[in-house]
C-alpha cells in the first residue's frame, strides 16, 4: 500500500538527490576550469558523485563525501592577491561554502517547503503504483 508517507519520503529523497547532484556538478565545473588539476583524483571524486542516505520512520540522513582538501583549496585560493583580476578569479572559485550553502538553502529546502504540491503528489503516487504493479507482474 502506496502511503502518503511514502510519497512524502519520495518527494524529499529525490529532491535532495538533485540538489546534492547540483553541488557536485558545480565543484567539477570549477575543478576543471580554474584549478590546474595534477593527479586528476579530484575530478575522479567529484565526477563519482559519492553521497548516502539514512532512513528511520521519522527522519531521513543524506551524508556526502568530500574529498579531504577540497575544503582546504577554497580556503587557500580565497587568500590571494587584492587585485581586480584576482578578486574576479576568486568570486567564481565557489568550491565549498557559497555551493552547498547556496544549493541547499536556496534552491533545495524552499522546493521541499513549497513544491510539495497535489499535482507532484498525484504524480509520485501515479509512479510508485506502476512500479509495485510492475514488480507484481514479472514475479508471476
Amino acid at each position: 500500500m502506496i502511503t502518503d508517507q511514502l510519497v512524502r519520503e519520495r518527494f524529499v529523497h529525490d529532491i535532495m538527490s538533485q540538489g546534492i547532484n547540483l553541488i557536485y556538478e558545480t565543484q567539477e565545473k570549477v575543478v576543471r576550469r580554474y584549478l590546474n588539476s595534477q593527479s586528476g583524483d579530484l575530478v575522479a571524486h567529484l565526477q563519482k558523485r559519492p553521497f548516502t542516505t539514512q532512513e528511520s520512520d521519522t527522519k531521513q540522513a543524506y551524508y556526502l563525501r568530500i574529498f579531504p582538501y577540497l575544503r582546504f583549496l577554497d580556503i587557500h585560493y580565497r587568500r590571494g592577491a587584492s587585485d581586480r583580476i584576482s578578486r574576479h578569479i576568486h568570486r567564481n572559485l565557489a568550491l565549498y561554502n557559497r555551493v552547498v550553502w547556496g544549493v541547499l538553502y536556496h534552491e533545495t529546502f524552499p522546493e521541499i517547503k513549497y513544491g510539495f504540491t497535489e499535482e507532484v503528489r498525484t504524480n509520485i503516487r501515479k509512479e510508485l503504483e506502476q512500479a509495485l504493479q510492475y514488480e507484481n507482474t514479472s514475479n508471476w
